[in-house]
This record gives C-alpha cells, sequence and structure tokens, in this order.
C-alpha cells in the first residue's frame, strides 16, 4: 500500500458513525431512562399514596372522611360514559388507536411549536403524575429529558393496563384543588354528587379544569372563564361526534350547577359525632390480643392508618335522620329559646353578666379569668400561640429589636417566623378591652360587630348549647347525633364527653327498681314531705299529698321519688342502673332519685331505650364494620346485651312514662307535645320524661317511640349561667321543643318508615298484670332478680343482693 493510499481517509467509517450516533444516542438515553429509576407501573392499580378513609352512613351517604389527601378511587363503571367522551374529546381524540404516544400528534406539536395543542396523550399525562413534583421549575433540557421518561412510563403503562383501565387511573389521581383528589372527591366538592350522577355540562367542567385546575377552576371569581372552558370541551365533543349539534346548543345555555362542599373536619353533617368516631376508630385500629400484637394489620403486618389506607367506616347514622335533628336543634334554640335567655338575663347586675345574680364575686372572677387565659386572643397577646399558623409556646421566643420587644414563631424550631410585638401586663389589659371589629357566634350564622375581646367572652358564655342522640332500640344503633351547635366554634361534644346533672330525666330508674321489686303503677304513694337525714327535697310546685305511682311519676313529684328511694335502697338503684348501662360513677346518696348525677347523655339515652326495647340493654353502637380498600371486612361491632329488666317490668313503665306527654293524670310535664305549639301536635304514641336540674341549670328530655328513643339536653357551657325562672329554664321548655322538631320531620318524612303504632305488650303481660293487681301493695322482697333477668319471688327473711354487694333486709308480705 502506498503512502498516498495510507493518507486517504475512510468516508465509509465515518459514514457508519454519522448514522450509527443518533440511534446509539438514542439506545444510550433509553438505557439511562431506566436505569434513573422509573416508577412502577404494576404499582398503579395500588399506589403507594394517601386514600381517604370514608364515613359511610345507614343509608349510603358518605358524611365525611379522614384523610392526608382527599383521595377515593372509582372504578371505570362507575365514570359515566359521558365523562369519558369529554375526556377523550379534549384532552387525547386519537386514545383508543394508539399505544401510549400519540406520533402524529407529537409531529404537530413539534413543527408548530405547540401552539396547535401539546402531544401528550392521556397515558403519558398519567406517566406524569407519578413523578409528583418533579416537573416545577426545571429547565428546557430537564423538561425534555423528563418528556423521554415519560413516553417510557406511557408506552409501559399501555402493555400493562387496559385502555379503560387508564382513564380510571388517571381521573383518580388529577388533583381539582380545594382538597379534591380524584373525580369522585370532585363531584362531591364541587356539586355534591357522586360520578356515575355527574350530567355531561358537569363532566364538561370537571374535565375542562384538567389543562389547569387552577385557571379553570368553577370557584373563581371570574365564573366566566370556568363556563368558557366548559364550553370548549362540549365543542371537541360535537367535534369528535360524541355529542349532537342541537344537544350542544342547549347545554352551552345550561347554568353551571355548582353545589360547593367546602371539605373540612370542621363542616358536613354530623362533625361531632365525626370526631367521637375518630377517637373510637383510634383505639379499634391499635386493640392489641393477650399477645401484644395487633388485631387487625395489614399483610406487611403493620398497622392501619385512618388517613391513609383507604378505609370504609360503616356507621349507623341516617343521614336523613342527622338532617333532621341538626335543624330541629338551630330552629329552637336559634328562632325561639337563645332570644328568650338574652331578655332574662339582661336584667342581671352588669357586674354579675351573664352569671347568676347571687354567684360569688371570688367564683366570677375565677371562671371569667380562666375563659380570657383560654381564648385565642389572649393566648396570642401573651405569647402562648403564634397569630399565623397557630403554633403551641413551644415553637415561640422573646426577642428584642430596636429597642422594642417582640414574640418570634421560629423558623430554626420548625415555626413560621411570624413576629408580633410583646406587650406589658397593661398592654394587654388595654387590648383585650378595647373595642375592635371582629366576627362573634349567632346561633346559624355569624356576626361582624365592634365589641372589646372581654365582652366577647361574656357574650359567649351566654350562648345556650344543646345535643340531641337518637338511637333505634331494637339494636341499639344510633341513628343522629347532635353534640353541640355549631362544631367550628364550640368543639366540646355534649354526647359522648359532657357530664351534666340529668335531674328528673332518672326518675324512671328508680321507678323501676321500685315495680321490679313489687310495686304496682296503680299503687297509691304519698307524697308528703319527707327527710332523710338532713335533706329535705321540695316539690317544684309546693303541692304535696298523695299520689298512684302512675300520676306521681307523671308529674314528676319530688317528695316520691325520694320516699321510693328510701324505701327500696339507693344500692338497688345503682345496681338497676348499671345493668342499664350506666357505667359512670354514681353518688350513693338519697339525692340521686332526683338526678344529682352527672351523666352523658349517651349513657341516659342507652339506659331509656331499655324500657322500650322489652327491658333488653344493648349497648348504643354507632359502627357497624370497617372495611380496608379492598372491601375486606376487618371489624365488626358486638354490643354488650344485657337483660336488664323483666320484659313486663319495662312496658309498665313505658306505659307510665307515657302518661307523662298524655296527660292521662289530668296533667303532666310532656303535654307539650300534643298542644298546638310549633313543635306540638304529635298525636302518635310517646313516652317520655322531662328533666330540669337545680336552678334551672340543664334542661332534659327523653323522647320514646317504639322505633326510635330520643334524648336532648339544653344549657350554657358555663352550669352558673342560666335561666332565672323555672317556667323558662325547665326541660319542658328547653329540651322537649327539640324533641318535638325532631319528630315532626322524622314522621313526615316518608324515606324513613318510622312507625306511628302503639308499643306491643310482651308475651304473657295479661296474666303478669292481673298476678299483680293481686300482690298491690307487696313490699321490698316480694320479687328478686335472677341471673335471667327475670322477676322471681325472693325467699322471705333473705337479705336481697345488690349491685355493691351490699345487702338489704326486709320482709316479704302478701296482701289478698
Amino acid at each position: 500500500m502506498s503512502a498516498k493510499s495510507a493518507s486517504k481517509p475512510n468516508y465509509k467509517k465515518r459514514l457508519w458513525i454519522i448514522g450509527l450516533a443518533p440511534l446509539m444516542l438514542v439506545v444510550l438515553v433509553l438505557c439511562t431512562a431506566f436505569l434513573s429509576g422509573l416508577p412502577n407501573v404494576e404499582a398503579l392499580a395500588n399506589p403507594k399514596i394517601n386514600l381517604a378513609t370514608e364515613i359511610i352512613s345507614s343509608d349510603g351517604k358518605v358524611l365525611g372522611s379522614y384523610y392526608k389527601e382527599n383521595r377515593s378511587d372509582v372504578r371505570f363503571e362507575n365514570i359515566p360514559t359521558h365523562m369519558v367522551n369529554a375526556l377523550i374529546a379534549t384532552e387525547d381524540a386519537r386514545f383508543r388507536e394508539h399505544s401510549g404516544i400519540d406520533f402524529k400528534g407529537l409531529f404537530r406539536a413539534v413543527v408548530k411549536l405547540g401552539q396547535d395543542g401539546g402531544a401528550s396523550t392521556i397515558t403519558q399525562q398519567l406517566a406524569k403524575l407519578q413523578f409528583t413534583k418533579e416537573y416545577e421549575n426545571v429547565s428546557i433540557f430537564r423538561r425534555v429529558w423528563q418528556k423521554i421518561r415519560e413516553m417510557i412510563i406511557a408506552a409501559r403503562i399501555e402493555r400493562t393496563y387496559t385502555k379503560d383501565e387508564i382513564i380510571a387511573l388517571y381521573l383518580n389521581q388529577v388533583d381539582f384543588l380545594y382538597q379534591a383528589v380524584g373525580v369522585k372527591s370532585a363531584a362531591r366538592v364541587y356539586f355534591n354528587t357522586v360520578p356515575d350522577s355527574l350530567n355531561i355540562q358537569q363532566a364538561a367542567t370537571l374535565v375542562g379544569m384538567l389543562q389547569n385546575p387552577n385557571k379553570w377552576n368553577p370557584m373563581k371569581k371570574d365564573t366566566t372563564l370556568s363556563l368558557r372552558r366548559r364550553e370548549v370541551v362540549l365543542n371537541q365533543m360535537v367535534k369528535y361526534g360524541f355529542l349532537a349539534e342541537e344537544e350542544y346548543d342547549s347545554l352551552r345555555l345550561m347554568p353551571r350547577g355548582i353545589d360547593f362542599q367546602r371539605i373540612s373536619h370542621d363542616e358536613g353533617p354530623a362533625p361531632y359525632f365525626r370526631e367521637v368516631l375518630r377517637s373510637k376508630l383510634d383505639e379499634i385500629l391499635e386493640e392489641k390480643d393477650e399477645n401484644g400484637d395487633l388485631k387487625r394489620k395489614k399483610a406487611d403486618g403493620s398497622a392501619y392508618n385512618l388517613y391513609s389506607d383507604g378505609l370504609k367506616i360503616y356507621t349507623t347514622i341516617d343521614s336523613r335522620m342527622q338532617e333532621h335533628a341538626e335543624w330541629a336543634v338551630e330552629e329552637h334554640l336559634g328562632k325561639e329559646l337563645q332570644k328568650a335567655f338574652f331578655k332574662d338575663i339582661s336584667r342581671r347586675k352588669k357586674e354579675n353578666y351573664p352569671f347568676y345574680n347571687g354567684i360569688a364575686d371570688k367564683d366570677r372572677d375565677r371562671i371569667m379569668n380562666q375563659a380570657i387565659t383560654e381564648s385565642e386572643r389572649h393566648k396570642i397577646l401573651t405569647g402562648v400561640m403564634c397569630p399565623e399558623c397557630k403554633r403551641p409556646k413551644k415553637y415561640i421566643s422573646a426577642i428584642r429589636r430596636d429597642g422594642k420587644s417582640y414574640f418570634q414563631c421560629n423558623e430554626d424550631n420548625g415555626g413560621c417566623g411570624e413576629e408580633w410585638e410583646k406587650l406589658d401586663d397593661k398592654g394587654v389589659e388595654n387590648v383585650m378591652n378595647t373595642p375592635v371589629k371582629m366576627k362573634v357566634y349567632r346561633h346559624g350564622s355569624y356576626l361582624d360587630t365592634l365589641m372589646s375581646p372581654m365582652d366577647s367572652i361574656k357574650y359567649h358564655k351566654a350562648i345556650l348549647h344543646a345535643s340531641l342522640m337518637s338511637i333505634e332500640p331494637s339494636t341499639g344503633h344510633v341513628k343522629a347525633w347532635v353534640g353541640g351547635i355549631d362544631f367550628k366554634y364550640f368543639k366540646f361534644d355534649n354526647v359522648y364527653q359532657s357530664r351534666r346533672q340529668v335531674g328528673s330525666t332518672f326518675k324512671p330508674l328508680v321507678y323501676a327498681t321500685a315495680l321490679r321489686m313489687g310495686k304496682h303503677p296503680s299503687d297509691i304513694v304519698s307524697g308528703d314531705r319527707i327527710c332523710i337525714g338532713n335533706w329535705c327535697p321540695q316539690n317544684s310546685d309546693g303541692k304535696y299529698g298523695s299520689y298512684t305511682m302512675s300520676c306521681a311519676l307523671a308529674n314528676s313529684v319530688n317528695t316520691v321519688s325520694a320516699r321510693l328511694i328510701n324505701d327500696y335502697g339507693v344500692d338497688n338503684v345503682i345496681h338497676l342502673a348499671k345493668k342499664m348501662g350506666i357505667k359512670t360513677k354514681l353518688p350513693n346518696v338519697p339525692a340521686l332519685s332526683l338526678g344529682v348525677a352527672e351523666l352523658p347523655l349517651f349513657e341516659m339515652v342507652g339506659a331509656t331505650a331499655t324500657f322500650a326495647n322489652a327491658g333488653v340493654y344493648i349497648e348504643p353502637t354507632f359502627i357497624t364494620r370497617i372495611e380496608d380498600k379492598n372491601g375486606t371486612v376487618i371489624y365488626e361491632a358486638d354490643p354488650a346485651i344485657d337483660q336488664a329488666l323483666d320484659p313486663n317490668v319495662a312496658y309498665q313503665m313505658v306505659g307510665m312514662m307515657k302518661g307523662v306527654v298524655d296527660g292521662s293524670c289530668g296533667s303532666g310535664t310532656g303535654v307539650r307535645l300534643r298542644g298546638g305549639r310549633p313543635y306540638g301536635g304529635i298525636s302518635y304514641p310517646t313516652a317520655g320524661k322531662t328533666g330540669t336540674t337545680q336552678n334551672n341549670t340543664d334542661g332534659w328530655f327523653m323522647g320514646m317511640t317504639p322505633d326510635l328513643v330520643t334524648g336532648v339536653w339544653v344549657g350554657a357551657q358555663d352550669p352558673t349561667v342560666r335561666f332565672a325562672s323555672t317556667a323558662l329554664g325547665q326541660g319542658a321548655n328547653t329540651g322537649l321543643p327539640i324533641y318535638g322538631y325532631f319528630m315532626k320531620k322524622v314522621y313526615a318524612d316518608t324515606r324513613l318508615k318510622i312507625s306511628k303504632g302503639d308499643f306491643k305488650a310482651p308475651e304473657g303481660y295479661e296474666s303478669f298484670k292481673q298476678n299483680m293487681d293481686v300482690q298491690t301493695g307487696a313490699s321490698i322482697d316480694s320479687f328478686d332478680w335472677n341471673d335471667d333477668g327475670e322477676a322471681v319471688p325472693a325467699v322471705v327473711g333473705e337479705p336481697v343482693e345488690t349491685g355493691e354487694g351490699i345487702t338489704v333486709e326486709g320482709e316479704a308480705e302478701e296482701n289478698q
């Protein structure tokens, strides 16, 4: 070979290099992409994301959720066809034809530099969602690199899932803002419905948001933006044959149909119930067996997470009854009782307002000082709470700058960095007493006003509160739960957490004790004055004399209740109360007969329901079962059941409590239910009991029908704030009207199928009644109680065993 030929360039070799270089570059890019940690597409169907736990009512409505991210998945078959069509027409017209990458669209986008629309397919958009926040604020080169990875993932998704599955996966992961992740949450938040009930224009609104959820959001002040975007979607549906021109012309003129439901734990139905439920669920999910192992755990052995594992909590609450109950509370308090209360306490001494006039100065000051210290404004002024992020004192430090003192929510300590002026004690006092613009609570709404923080504390002390719980006596299922008047403002639950004196609503347990130990509803009992030790109760009407047992209960005669507990024993009453579900420790004093015990409404309703359920106590239940995200049942309720009373005695008590409402004794503390007031006029069989505590602090009403037992409590948060007169503060005027409003709504709701019939007598009741008629006037030991809850003759001269192991000596007597 000559030197000349050796020096010739190898053009063929260069040509191969030039030709193969792009291909090698593509291969290198693909290999690098595969090695750079691409998401596992098989995990898309079971992604490691935060799935909200749903709370479901007995009638299938979602009451709320617990979540880190408000997302619940929906199956493809539950997505309406017109929404799928709108999605394809707007986002990816060739979706059914390509294999994840639309090369025709990609070529168009490159040639026209994206001016005629992008090239991302629905599958690529799903792939993009797997990279979380990697697309935020990146360079053009980084974006191209991500696009390559996106296309690789899209191709893999297409090989793994069907087209329908891809659409469902995509719509389940899109963030529609306002804590609505996925189409199921979006349907509820924006339209208060479920996906398969979305109409065409609603579906078009949601599909229109996909391009830019913030820009096209229907909650923006400029509503025309959302409407214009909806019209684009509808137009695309016409273009691709999914919608007829005539239908388009009609739909484009339809209103938006927004029914916005802000997702917040403070809002929505039954917020107090949901908060109590949260605590109960924590107990259930953390419960361990005798070996210390979790009773309920996931496949990997870890505990279920209430906020991210997508559990479904099936509850006993009926959403329709819940709505009626919440309305009833607001109807009476907001429109009637609160106004009367403000007028009643306006007559009090200025320095005592809103407390009763007899309060000692030191007690009044102690209560107010505690309220001031607990107020949010005072916490901010004294550096106990950050005004911006609400973090507590441990995040806050005092600093000085330019000769002034400040509080700082320290960023180095995990705070938000907020700073605000630090005042001395005098400065804090001045702020607390200086009127400023503020919002204060008003039943049903909020009031913008000018008021000092100190006066606002007194104002809110004068707000009346209420609670209601209604259960189905035959199952113990809680159907309605109103724990307070406004969860956003007052967090404390008055059904389960609060314990207040129950007053005369406890008297039926005293009478039931007497009946099961030999008394008869028609027996004559003395209502004369009585002293037990130093305790000498009085009747509220000042009248004394003799009554039948039934009429004494109907008129809530205090001296009769006192005489009965003295005759039949406090221990025996406590024993029966425990069998009827009272778990709170009861005071072993004769005054228990008048309801001095402080009990939660939850326990009182459960005990009262025992009468309506033939003497069988069923522990009130509000969870039926819990399912994991795959529908596997991980918990089922197993309530405690106890035959607390003989069915015949329970039926006698129902009859006596009917007299409270019917006025069969010529009067009765609950006869207002039958009258002409707005909450009255209820003609169906009803048993009940009113309750009013000392100094009109608490008002109660327990109402029973064969299908529902409902309890109501009304009072101020602080017991020293109360009505001056019994006429206004009695349970018949505070609690009973709420019950009346509730039951009138329930009876009128044909969806509920609540019985309007009478209570059924137990089998063999007539024989029992005849036997008791013969035994009228029998003494304390005529009947005892066996383990099956049956009334049996007591052994003469033998001691009667009580709930606390204390015995009461007695002699059995028979009256022929």
